[in-house]
């Protein structure tokens, strides 16, 4: 009588036993290569033996290297924990960015992207720097005081007005950094954002879509024009939101607006957009 043959199980878990082997094997091999390499060939070791820092300077400077010698130093170059070094410092407000760049043989060397004021936020606890990207900074104190406008009206401190006072004033600063240097206030209305020069006490009105616009020609001819002579202090406003025109407000409340095209006769005011 022929024995019946039993097939036996496959084990699923042998060919992973396999390929695990095979990496210890290569890795010790590597590593065993290295040692040799490195006792009696003279090879650099990979790991970080200095942090290079670049991008920001001063107290800030010695805050980032602080944190990245504690986590780096004595580290393999290729196999630190980048994330957590990236973590910790993007921690600090002021820290909008890094950039991790590996410099064999034993060099990390680190580019800083910091966080810029834009303007300063006037609240009942104190006066804080604001970035462009919204991020409330440090409070505003003798080592971090800057020429930039204040939004100190509460109303324009709001959910909705806030955020588009930030992004009003980064787009000054971007496309008329000229003008956006010379505000002192920002403040956000019905007729949308208002902004006041240092020296001119009269508003002035900006466009809500593009609050570049009229910039130029109210800067060339306005300007010199009123503040060079009593003139500017009968003016209420200037509104700037008017397609090729910068409208001036007489304070007579019976005056027309003058336009720049027509400053010499009366010209029919324009409602309020």
């Amino acid at each position: 009588m022929a024995l019946l043959r039993r097939n036996r199980a496959l084990r699923p878990w042998l060919p992973w036993a396999r390929v695990l082997l095979v990496a210890v094997l290569v890795a010790g091999a590597g590593w065993g290569v290295l040692e040799l390499g490195q006792r009696y060939l003279g090879l650099q070791r990979l790991t970080i033996d200095q942090v290079l820092i670049t991008g920001c300077k001063g107290e800030r400077l010695a805050q980032v290297q602080k944190v990245a010698d504690e986590l780096c130093l004595g580290k393999p170059l290729f196999w630190f924990d980048a994330e957590k070094l990236r973590t910790s410092l993007e921690a600090h407000r002021w820290v909008k960015g890094l950039l991790i760049r590996r410099d064999p043989p034993d060099r990390l060397s680190l580019v800083i992207e910091e966080r810029q004021p834009l303007l300063w936020v006037a609240r009942a606890t104190g006066v804080y720097l604001v970035a462009d990207d919204g991020v409330v900074l440090d409070r505003v104190n003798q080592s971090n005081l800057l020429p930039i406008p204040v939004v100190a009206d509460l109303k324009s401190q709001s959910q909705e007005s806030l955020p588009s006072l930030i992004r009003m004033a980064a787009t000054l600063r971007g496309q008329q950094k000229d003008f956006y240097e010379r505000l002192s206030e920002l403040r956000w209305s019905s007729r949308g954002p208002v902004v006041f020069l240092e020296g001119l006490p009269a508003p002035i009105y900006l466009s809500r879509q593009d609050p570049t616009k009229n910039i130029p020609d109210f800067q060339a001819i306005y300007l010199e024009r009123y503040a060079k002579s009593p003139e500017g202090a009968q003016v209420r406003y200037f509104d700037l939101r008017w397609d090729g025109d910068v409208v001036a407000g007489d304070q007579a409340l019976d005056a027309a607006p003058k336009t720049r095209s027509n400053e010499g006769a009366s010209a029919e005011a324009k409602p309020a957009r």
